[in-house]
């Protein structure tokens, strides 16, 4: 399904504070750079409204995440006592859809948690966690509804503060296979995964060990689901194949996967039509089966960096 998504730009600048909407959405994103005292100017009504804001230096990674029932009060407080943002995301609801107090709360909850999960930025300069408030069934809805949003316009703007990113050093950089002892760092032995009777349980769902990688990246994209298909691709490189890596481990060309096979006429992916996944951007992929005791490290690594559960049982 496509979307359609609607920039003003501010003095036509395309580096200056704008203003991002979309069809049918309940929320609507100011971008406004630090010095632009015009634009507050300018859309002074329109910012008197509760709202969730975040302050950004997306070159240092640092934030500030907040709330406020009048950002255009809110905001002269931060120019004068924060000095290391350089540009602000307002998050507003539309006309039809202004958010409440309890609602701009929540999604200041919201907002933290899954900054600090996925701990891509510095949020040192909020000091403490925001509080979940009393909320009932449908203003849940609603505001998780709007948080969705919220994730998907800060993307579309190059801020990636609810986008877990994948550290090259925290690959496993597998030179030579492992001896067989204790992987302290990951509390894996050799041995646990390597017989073809494993079986991982990953978050209460059980893989063999070829369906492993199928199964960590659809846990991912359960968890960050507007994920497009490059930014799983940089995530889920060849790299961390080791060895096998000869074909990609995330393939969008189906087509090509289905050619794919080794000497004894087994396909690299599951092609099967119930392992296919459908990245956040709607393209459909599937995912390389070619994973052994030395390569399936890394995907025990990403497990462990995202903190899910996972139990390793040799026999299935």
């Amino acid at each position: 399904m496509a979307t359609t998504i609607y920039t003003y730009l501010h003095n036509d600048d395309l580096n200056g504070s704008r203003i991002v909407s979309m069809d049918d959405c309940m929320c609507k994103l100011y971008n406004i750079i630090r010095d632009d005292s015009d634009f507050l100017k300018d859309f002074e009504n329109e910012l008197q409204y509760p709202a969730l804001y975040i302050l950004l230096n997306k070159e240092e990674s640092k934030a500030y995440i907040g709330e406020t029932d009048d950002f255009i009060k809110r905001i002269p407080q931060h120019i004068l006592k924060k000095k290391f943002w350089t540009e602000v995301m307002v998050f507003l609801g539309t006309n039809e859809d202004t958010l409440s107090k309890t609602e701009v709360q929540y999604l200041e909850f919201l907002a933290i948690e899954k900054a600090k999960h996925v701990n891509s930025y510095d949020l040192s300069e909020n000091g403490q966690a925001g509080k979940m408030p009393h909320m009932n069934v449908m203003q849940k809805g609603k505001t998780d509804k709007f948080f969705r949003y919220v994730q998907f316009l800060s993307r579309f703007v190059g801020c990636d503060i609810f986008e877990y990113r994948f550290h090259q050093n925290t690959i496993v950089q597998v030179v030579a296979p492992p001896t067989l002892k204790v992987r302290e760092d990951l509390g894996i032995k050799s041995d646990d995964i390597a017989g073809r009777d494993v079986v991982f349980k990953l978050n209460g769902k059980k893989y063999n060990k070829s369906q492993f990688g199928y199964g960590v990246i659809k846990e991912y994209l359960a968890n960050y689901p507007n994920t497009n298909i490059n930014s799983l691709k940089a995530i889920f490189h060849i790299g961390l194949l080791g060895s096998w890596g000869r074909w990609n481990l995330i393939e969008d060309n189906i087509e090509l996967a289905l050619s794919l096979k080794n000497v004894d006429g087994k396909y690299r992916h599951l092609i099967k039509e119930q392992y296919v996944l459908t990245s956040g951007d709607n393209v459909r992929f599937v995912v390389c089966s070619q994973w052994d005791k030395v390569n399936i490290l890394n995907l025990i690594q990403i497990v462990k960096d995202q903190g899910w559960s996972l139990d390793i049982d040799s026999k299935s």
